[in-house]
C-alpha cells in the first residue's frame, strides 16, 4: 500500500460580524459566504468537513491588534487535509487573496491541529485509515 500523508484538522474561525464601521455599526455577514467558502475548499482539496456556525452560545475570538484586544464572534469551519507543504501553501494563499476580502479582516487565523485519524462508519462497512473491518 502506498504511503499516504499525514492527515491534519484546520480549524478556521470566520466572524459572523463584519468589522465595525465609522459608525461603529457591526452587519452580520452573508450566509452564503460561509457556504461558498466551504464549498470552495472542498473543492480545491477534495476533502470534507464541518462548518460551526454558532448562533445562540457563540464562540468569542480574542486577538491583539496595536494594542487593543479585538473581539469577534465566530463560525468554525473544519476541514481535515493532507498535511503536505503544498496543501498548506494553497491554504495561506486562500486565506491571504479569498478570505481576507470576503469577510473583510485584517488577518485570517488557521489552526492545524494533529495527525488524526480518520474512521467512516457506513451501514456496509466500517473503514479507517489502514484497515476495513465487514459486518
Amino acid at each position: 500500500m502506498p504511503d499516504r500523508p499525514t492527515v491534519v484538522t484546520v480549524l478556521i474561525p470566520l466572524p459572523l460580524f463584519y468589522n465595525a464601521d465609522e459608525k461603529g455599526r457591526r452587519e452580520p455577514v452573508e450566509d452564503e459566504k460561509f457556504v461558498m467558502t466551504a464549498e470552495e475548499i472542498a473543492m480545491e482539496l477534495q476533502e470534507g468537513g464541518t462548518m460551526h456556525v454558532f448562533r445562540d452560545a457563540k464562540p468569542l475570538g480574542f486577538w491583539w491588534n496595536e494594542g487593543i484586544v479585538e473581539r469577534d464572534v465566530h463560525a468554525l469551519l473544519e476541514v481535515d487535509v493532507p498535511d503536505t507543504a503544498a496543501v498548506r501553501a494553497w491554504l495561506k494563499s486562500y486565506a491571504r487573496d479569498v478570505l481576507l476580502k470576503r469577510f473583510h479582516q485584517k488577518a485570517i487565523y488557521l489552526k492545524f491541529v494533529g495527525p488524526i485519524e480518520r474512521l467512516v462508519v457506513t451501514d456496509e462497512a466500517v473503514v479507517g485509515d489502514e484497515t476495513e473491518l465487514k459486518e
